[in-house]
């Protein structure tokens, strides 16, 4: 479910975003909580130098998916992080957005709809290969999660490789590296 965003959309989009956290720090200054202020700023400033080093990745299809993913209603909230930048990503970054998108499709479908779900996606790089953790928060609808389903999910091939699994009812931690 890849929508195709015009320009004026995206504007719209992340100018509610903006204003949404303009009304939180007034709204704190207010009450003169200067101190939640301090921490609103510090979380923009984060978010902003996050958004950055996403761009700087030369995956613009990966970047674009990510900035604007919670625009459109999913069972739960994405934030990413990017930890260190990895090496120019624009030959892999399709092979990374498919994997990406259908752990995101696979979460959507196993976790409730109205519960406080979130994933936490942090991008880093590992001896020159692309490492991608997966980190959910939240209430899974999961009985049992057999390695083999995961597998199927992330489509492990000689490229990509599970290195890492922790599943509960309400968590769930996933590594991926992405080979050449």
């Amino acid at each position: 479910m890849t929508k195709e965003w015009h320009p004026v959309e995206l504007l719209r989009h992340y100018r509610h975003d903006w204003l949404n956290q303009m009304q939180l720090i007034k709204g704190n200054l207010s009450l003169g909580k200067t101190e939640r202020v301090e921490v609103l700023l510090n979380e923009i400033i984060e978010q902003a130098r996050n958004e950055a080093r996403l761009s700087n990745t030369n995956g613009e299809h990966l970047a674009e998916y990510l900035l604007t993913f919670n625009w459109e209603h999913h069972n739960f909230h994405l934030n990413f992080e990017v930890v260190s930048e990895p090496r120019d990503l624009k030959a892999k970054q399709m092979r990374i957005l498919n994997v990406i998108k259908r752990l995101f499709t696979w979460f959507d479908r196993h976790c409730y709809s109205g519960a406080d779900n979130h994933l936490l996606f942090v991008m880093s790089e590992e001896d020159g290969i692309p490492v991608i953790d997966f980190d959910f928060q939240g209430k899974l609808n999961i009985e049992v999660l057999s390695l083999e389903e995961l597998e199927e999910v992330v489509s492990v091939t000689e490229e990509v490789e599970i290195k890492e699994i922790e599943m509960g009812q309400t968590e769930c931690f996933i590594r991926l590296h992405f080979h050449d």
